[in-house]
């Protein structure tokens, strides 16, 4: 199980809605899932915050921190349900530390990294 500090777990909170608002609890809970990964992995900064925010090249590793939806989103009961169940330990995502939409033209994942699952509008992977 992991414990947060309150603005560490708020940005985790918006960073899941902003991502998987439209996803079931599951498809939420992967999301959070990718964000500790990486927290946990040495490829990736240590904090939820450092992740979150995190640019590559450039590119904002999240979408909604380069468009600003992170900031207006109104995090939903199931969102705050989803992380709560990741950080009591639950893992669905086969240690997935990326994911893209179904829709992205993107062949970078695929190219780069393994599969591990799909679920809802996303595609999971881990290095």
């Amino acid at each position: 199980s992991f414990s947060l500090e309150s603005q560490e777990y708020q940005i985790l909170l918006k960073i899941v809605e902003a991502e998987a608002g439209g996803e079931d609890t599951i498809g939420k809970m992967l999301v959070a899932n990718v964000v500790m990964n990486r927290v946990r992995s040495s490829h990736f900064p240590d904090t939820v915050t450092e992740v979150v925010y995190q640019r590559h090249n450039g590119k904002a590793q999240f979408s909604p921190t380069a468009d600003g939806r992170i900031d207006r989103v109104h995090v939903s009961a199931d969102t705050v349900e989803a992380v709560e169940r990741v950080m009591n330990g639950e893992d669905a995502s086969a240690g997935a530390t990326y994911f893209k939409s179904v829709r992205s033209k993107s062949g970078w994942h695929d190219r780069a990294l393994n599969r591990v699952l799909q679920h809802g509008n996303h595609i999971f992977y881990a290095l």
